[in-house]
């Protein structure tokens, strides 16, 4: 038992933060767009509706590039794929600080989701790489918690930021774009160099470790097969995976629909521009706390699917009860009960097709499920903006957002095929 909570241990420290910190930054340059627009928006003339799909077709770029840029970190190595991709797309971050109009907006950000498609599938291939089935969901809400985490920062650093409006003659926003983007590149490069490309190349893993944990990642994998092998077109055929892939197009729509739009659905409350990015951090303050303890009660209880369906259903019905409320406080309370219930679901959800595939078809499938899902990144952005266009409110389109989670609870509680995976081997 010692040798194997010392070689958990170790690769909790010397893994998972560079896991952590690329889902960090990924998360910085992803969503930074929504401080931007408290000012950008007014400068380059964008309706509410046009800045929605520009948001959105960051994510055009990840259905479709997503599953072949797994697929090639999965031939060539994460330790150099990911740096690559992490390097390409923080200079399309950088861009988005020159952009001039709706079109130049448009092409940027459909550039930048290209270069992060691989990204979140990558990472999660690298922790099938890494960890135990019983360690994994409590491994993978660590590395997703960096999702709340890089919201909570953002707001706190995007304030002071966008207050150095008129400095060298660029506006706030664009120093926003230019001084997030600079830790991505400066990682990417890092990341190069520390990320061994497996267990068995690791050489801070002492032999009787490294043992330990090869042998045991190699029988997990035996026994997934042993149930049933899939092969790449297996993967991308599966009635299960595509269900996992369109529970979460719900959920996507929901979290980024919500992510994207809330600093200026705060705003909308009456809360000033400098008030708005300290407001936006609580929601997610509170996210990545519940995330916390609801997977490691997942773990405790070995069962996946009623903890992603109970806070999915919980999600939904908070954001659908948005309508019925007319105090900011109550609408706050309300979105940051939706805001935490997809993110336990995620951090619950996910460890469920990465313990049905392994080897080329968890890339593939990792993939498939988060190219399809982010068809919800996309429609949940610009259906808000389309909304607050022709109404003047955010209400509905919060509302409409909710049926997303509400959908994903369904599948989390009713597919049934799952559950032969969902718990980890003891």
């Amino acid at each position: 038992m010692d040798t194997e909570q010392n070689a958990v241990r170790r690769v909790c420290r010397r893994v998972l933060p560079l896991l952590f910190a690329a889902y960090f930054v990924a998360y910085i340059d992803r969503v930074n767009v929504g401080f931007a627009a408290l000012t950008m928006n007014r400068d380059l003339g964008l309706s509410a509706e046009q800045y929605g799909l520009a948001a959105g077709l960051f994510f055009a770029g990840y259905v479709i590039f997503g599953v072949p840029s797994n697929l090639l970190l999965a031939r060539i190595g994460g330790r150099v794929w990911i740096p690559v991709i992490m390097v390409c797309w923080g200079i399309a971050s950088l861009c988005n600080a020159w952009v001039t109009d709706a079109s130049s907006f448009y092409l940027v950000r459909l550039v930048l989701g290209i270069g992060e498609s691989g990204l979140y599938p990558g990472l999660l291939y690298i922790m099938v790489m890494w960890a135990p089935e019983k360690y994994r969901v409590r491994m993978l809400m660590l590395m997703i918690l960096s999702t709340p985490f890089s919201v909570m920062a953002g707001s706190l650093i995007s304030q002071p930021i966008l207050q150095l409006d008129g400095s060298l003659g660029l506006k706030g926003w664009q120093w926003l774009f230019i001084l997030q983007a600079m830790p991505t590149i400066a990682l990417g490069l890092f990341f190069r160099f520390v990320l061994p490309e497996g267990p068995a190349a690791a050489p801070w893993l002492p032999p009787p470790e490294k043992k330990w944990l090869v042998d045991q990642l190699e029988a997990e994998r035996n026994k997934r097969e042993a149930v049933r092998h899939f092969d790449i077109m297996d993967a991308l055929l599966s009635p299960v995976v595509w269900m996992i892939a369109l529970a979460g197009t719900g959920i996507n729509a929901a979290a980024y629909g919500l992510i994207l739009f809330l600093p200026q659905i705060i705003h909308g409350l009456g809360v000033s521009n400098a008030m708005t990015p300290l407001i936006n951090a609580i929601p997610y303050a509170v996210a990545a706390l519940a995330m916390v303890f609801w997977t490691i009660h997942s773990d405790r209880k070995m069962e996946r699917n009623w903890h992603a369906a109970i806070p999915a259903a919980c999600a939904g019905l908070a954001l659908v009860s948005c309508a019925l409320l007319k105090d900011p406080i109550a609408i706050l309370a309300a979105l940051t009960f939706g805001i935490t219930g997809v993110f336990c679901y995620v951090a619950v959800f996910w460890a469920v097709p990465s313990a049905m595939l392994t080897g080329p078809a968890a890339a593939a499938g990792l993939a498939l499920i988060n190219s399809v899902a982010n068809l919800g990144s996309f429609a949940g952005p610009y259906f808000v903006g389309w909304i607050r266009d022709h109404t003047g409110s955010f209400s509905l389109g919060i509302v409409a957002l909710g049926a997303g989670p509400l959908a994903a609870a369904v599948v989390a509680a009713t597919l049934r095929s799952v559950r032969k995976f969902a718990a980890p081997s003891s």
